[in-house]
């Protein structure tokens, strides 16, 4: 056997997709209204790890003036003024690649259209790297 049908012999053994690269997906978290009633809503955000699996969470954004969170479920909620901030429980902080978790919220009053600079463990929730748009 030559060196030359060697190297063709080994050029077989390696995987055709070895060479591919791909974009790593980061990690989001995405809000949307579960309910309204006109003078309450209940809230609810989905986190979703990306390529990366995540080992905890933090989401925190503001409120609109005049809009509050009175109580959560499935995280830990600290309130400072307008700004939330919701922690994981020992149960659901760790998502393996691709999985998601959510909460929810119980907050006042309704017709919220959307939050305001929604992070994810410090970064833009919509895993752009850029905060999410003011809704109107």
């Amino acid at each position: 056997m030559t060196i030359g049908s060697l190297i063709a012999a080994a050029a077989l053994l390696v995987p055709l997709g070895m060479n591919t690269a791909t974009a790593a997906t980061p990690a989001t978290a995405t809000y949307s209204t579960a309910s309204d009633w006109g003078s309450g809503f209940e809230g609810k955000v989905t986190v979703k790890a990306g390529t990366s699996a995540l080992t905890s969470w933090k989401v925190e954004f503001d409120l609109p003036a005049g809009n509050s969170i009175a109580s959560a479920w499935d995280a830990d909620l600290t309130k400072s003024g307008n700004h939330y901030t919701f922690v994981n429980k020992a149960w659901n902080g760790a998502l393996a690649a691709g999985a998601s978790v959510s909460f929810g919220f119980n907050g006042a009053p309704g017709g919220l259209s959307g939050v305001l600079d929604c992070k994810l463990n410090g970064a833009a929730c919509n895993g752009t790297g850029t905060p999410d748009p003011t809704p109107t």
